[in-house]
């Protein structure tokens, strides 16, 4: 009979395979977006009125960024924590061995979580720009990029918000950022 210790390890295997699924699908996104860049300045020089500047741009941005997935996450920690890697973490000392995997299993799915939210983010910022600009969804495509990098460092985004209330000896029976 599974338990739902045994179902949440299971479930935590499957993360590396989806983090490579998101980072393939990123790649796709990158190739399609520079093909269709290429295939609007090609509409541009025609003069014809659909193909915007603003479109192209944000185009060729996306396929920068997605077929540079590390480098644009890397670069976006670095931005937002000063480190361009993951903080790692141990769990606290009140943290049982069940607790343990339930918290790495959690950690690693709003990691997964808030890769998905990076990506959906410059799909949006795209989408503002296809035809002129659209505010509300380019603002929706800021929040989804600057959520989701704080989505991946979860354990330095929880170490920030810890000190910003004064919790951090509540953090530290939970988990300790190392």
């Amino acid at each position: 009979m599974p338990t739902a210790v045994s179902m949440l390890e299971a479930f935590g295997r499957n993360f590396p395979g989806l983090t490579l699924l998101l980072t393939m699908l990123a790649y796709l996104l990158g190739m399609g977006a520079g093909a269709s860049a290429s295939l609007l300045l090609w509409r541009r020089q025609r003069f014809e009125a659909s193909a915007t500047l603003g479109a192209i741009l944000m185009r060729a941005l996306l396929c920068a960024v997605f077929l540079y997935l590390p480098t644009a996450i890397a670069a976006g920690q670095e931005t937002l924590f000063a480190a361009p890697t993951l903080l790692s973490y141990t769990p606290g000392s009140v943290v049982s061995a069940p607790g343990r995997i339930a918290l790495d299993v959690a950690i690693r799915f709003v990691q997964l979580v808030g890769l998905w939210a990076f990506i959906w983010g410059w799909i949006l910022l795209n989408r503002a720009h296809a035809r002129g600009y659209d505010p509300g969804l380019g603002g929706k495509g800021l929040a989804h990029i600057v959520g989701g990098s704080l989505c991946i460092n979860i354990v330095a985004t929880l170490q920030g918000l810890a000190q910003t209330f004064g919790l951090e000896t509540l953090l530290i029976y939970v988990l300790i950022p190392g």
